[in-house]
């Protein structure tokens, strides 16, 4: 279906139109062990992507690991099988779990223009909403992360947005995201607006060849202010 646009939108920023807004849900995430092993660990996430007066889009990400067994299989519109409240901690009413807080990430996407190579006169002319419609856009990602391990330099993701998917990449990964690998310095992200909901996952290794899972998500659209209020 075709993707709503706000006309109040800098023209530049289009392409990424299915990303604004707020976001909440859960997910999985892989940490490191007592012994250094991986452990996964249930998640619950909280982002809001608004635009800015700079011609980008501010991101703020919120992730707590709960105290709960992560979701088999992981929760992914990526995986080959299908898609199936800022306290440091808080606990639930109806039980004994409790979350606390292990990433936060502040940043600005753009993005850089239509990459060459495509026919942007059949683009035009196609169906709204179609396949054909879309053209591949570079975009870009520009972050800073805190964690429970510490603080992390700026991050800087790039890679394309196309319709409603984005693929990144980075070879600058920070350390501080709690992964087992003592190398994992390169990273690639994935996103995708799945029957209205934004799923996303991130892969973490030692190069873009050699990735592993290591947060994987599913997020339904949330009121502003119940997000801000976390």
């Amino acid at each position: 279906m075709p993707i709503v646009i706000d006309e109040n939108l800098d023209p530049s920023l289009y392409p990424l139109a299915w990303l604004v807004g707020a976001w909440e849900g859960t997910g999985a995430v892989q940490l490191k062990g007592e012994n250094g092993e991986e452990v996964g660990h249930a998640i619950e996430q909280r982002l809001t992507v608004t635009p800015n007066s700079a011609k980008g889009l501010t991101w703020v990400m919120r992730t707590w690991v709960l105290n709960s067994p992560a979701p088999e299989p992981p929760t992914s519109a990526f995986y080959e099988k299908g898609e199936e409240k800022s306290d440091a901690s808080q606990q639930s009413t109806d039980t004994t779990l409790v979350r606390e807080l292990l990433l936060e990430e502040k940043g600005t996407w753009r993005t850089t223009g239509v990459l060459p190579g495509q026919d942007e006169e059949a683009a035009k002319n196609a169906k709204p909403g179609s396949p054909e419609s879309y053209l591949s856009h570079g975009v870009s990602l520009t972050m800073e992360r805190s964690s429970a391990f510490g603080e992390a330099p700026a991050e800087h993701w790039a890679g394309e947005v196309r319709g409603p998917r984005i693929q990144l990449a980075t070879q600058d990964l920070a350390a501080s995201s709690g992964a087992a690998g003592s190398d994992d310095s390169h990273g690639a992200r994935m996103f995708g607006l799945v029957g209205g909901r934004l799923m996303w996952l991130q892969e973490v290794g030692s190069s873009l060849s050699n990735l592993r899972p290591y947060l994987s998500v599913e997020l339904n659209r949330a009121a502003d202010e119940d997000v801000k209020e976390a």
